[in-house]
């Protein structure tokens, strides 16, 4: 009897944290980050407001009660300077008051990520987006599977984001009923990109799990399936080219982990030289490329709201029209700037001609050495603690450079949070982090891992 009471103790103790103030918080946080467009479509945009608010408000206390200079500290002087920079453009925006919307906006979202940077290790930030991530795809499934088995139908949000009884467009319903049809879903979030965006960092925390866990491996293997189905399914070009940015980043760590220096380095050269061809081809024959993947050659409509945005950078190519992050309703010119079969666009679908038009090129630069400087840090931390736990930030991180060619999420809402925690958490002292969890290169390591799975799954032999 004592032995059962002790491992009931040991199971309530290993999980209590989980539901402590700061866990419950941080997975509400996490979840309507990355699925706010299910939580206006269900609660309506105030009911979204009050909860973001509510949200901010919780997290900023628990950073603020919780030494905030340690963080503060190691906050990127770029970051500070691009922040700088968002407010000083209200005196030079085309629509001032919509530039300290913008700006209060990421003031928030930046805090929601100090939070998480403060209160958690690497270790618990990866529990906790796994997790969401893992909630977010099942609802997503279920949600696509009522609408395609038991409407039969298209399922418009509760609270509608379009004026009528029917939409101007499929975009514009929750989800349409596609699941059997071959045709993209969309899932809670409404979005196929993003669900694909979501899932594609699933298939990441999940593989790393699996890495790092010696225990429910199966249920690990279905969450990596769950995920790559979704990313599959959802059919989005920009996160195809993502996950081909994910993996080739993921071969070129895996190999230089553990090598000497001057082996690395060369293998970082002719990684770039790589890189830079297959660019260089993939441009060339981007009409094939595209239609390879269902997309026109525009990049769905991408190619027309690139020439508008860049018609406004050439106005204005030094100090910007003025920060505002989403192009909100009103804001003059970007209010009705570009319609694409009959969708109103909030964002130029490109976060890094976004910041050059609203920051201009100065602003650019800020944004790119700030994105840079963490990349390198990111790709340090990864390589050199011979860890897998510390794949999945760097992996994370480039996918979301990738993808943000055709996206600008990375400027907003979940990118903007994961941007500022990464670049700030890598900055944390190295006695901090976990120690290595094994003496081999990290390839042999992850070899070790999935050989097994392969071998009950008789793919290969013993």
């Amino acid at each position: 009897m004592t032995k059962v009471i002790d491992r009931i103790g040991a199971v309530i103790k290993n999980y209590q944290p989980t539901f402590s103030v700061r866990f419950s918080l941080a997975y509400a946080l996490l979840f309507v980050a990355l699925a706010g467009d299910a939580v206006r479509y269900t609660i309506g945009w105030i009911g979204w407001a009050v909860a973001v608010g509510i949200l901010v408000l919780g997290s900023g206390w628990q950073f603020f009660s919780n030494q905030p200079m340690k963080t503060l500290r190691r906050i990127p002087l770029t970051l500070y300077a691009l922040l700088a920079l968002m407010i000083t453009s209200t005196l030079w925006s085309n629509y001032p008051t919509f530039t300290l919307i913008g700006f209060a906006a990421q003031i928030a979202t930046t805090v929601t990520a100090l939070f998480l940077v403060s209160r958690f290790d690497w270790r618990e930030l990866l529990r906790l987006f796994a997790n969401v991530i893992r909630v977010i795809l099942v609802l997503s499934f279920a949600l696509e599977f009522y609408s395609a088995a038991i409407v039969k139908g298209p399922i418009a949000p509760i609270f509608k984001n379009f004026t009528g009884d029917v939409p101007v467009s499929g975009a514009y319903y929750w989800v349409q009923a596609h699941l059997f049809t071959g045709q993209r879903i969309q899932g809670i979030v409404g979005n196929a990109t993003l669900l694909g965006y979501i899932a594609m960092l699933g298939v990441i925390l999940f593989a790393v799990e699996f890495l790092i866990h010696r225990t429910n491996r199966w249920f690990l293997a279905f969450s990596i399936a769950m995920a790559f189905g979704a990313m599959v399914l959802s059919k989005s070009a920009g996160v195809f080219f993502a996950v081909i940015g994910v993996v080739a980043t993921a071969i070129v760590a895996g190999i230089a982990e553990g090598r000497p220096r001057d082996f690395r380095h060369k293998l970082y050269r002719v990684s770039w030289v790589v890189a830079f061809m297959a660019v260089f081809y993939m441009l060339q024959y981007r009409d094939a490329i595209f239609e390879f993947v269902g997309k026109s050659p525009d990049a769905s409509g991408r190619g027309h709201i690139w020439y508008e945005v860049s018609k406004l950078i050439a106005r204005r190519p030094v100090q910007g029209w003025g920060w505002i992050g989403y192009w909100m309703p009103g804001a003059k010119p970007l209010d009705h700037l570009v319609r694409v079969e009959g969708v109103q666009q909030y964002h130029a679908h490109d976060a890094y001609l976004d910041v050059t038009m609203q920051l201009g090129i100065i602003g650019l630069l800020l944004f790119l050495t700030m994105l840079a400087l963490s990349f390198v840090k990111l790709w340090r931390l990864a390589v050199r603690t011979q860890n897998p736990l510390y794949l999945w930030p760097l992996l994370v991180f480039s996918g979301i450079l990738v993808l943000n060619i055709t996206e600008s999420r990375m400027l907003v809402e979940n990118g903007w949070m994961i941007i500022v925690l990464f670049m700030v958490k890598v900055n944390e002292p190295e006695e901090l982090l976990e120690p290595s969890s094994h003496s081999v290169p990290m390839m042999t390591h992850i070899w070790r891992r999935v050989k097994p799975a392969l071998v009950s799954l008789r793919l290969i032999r013993a």
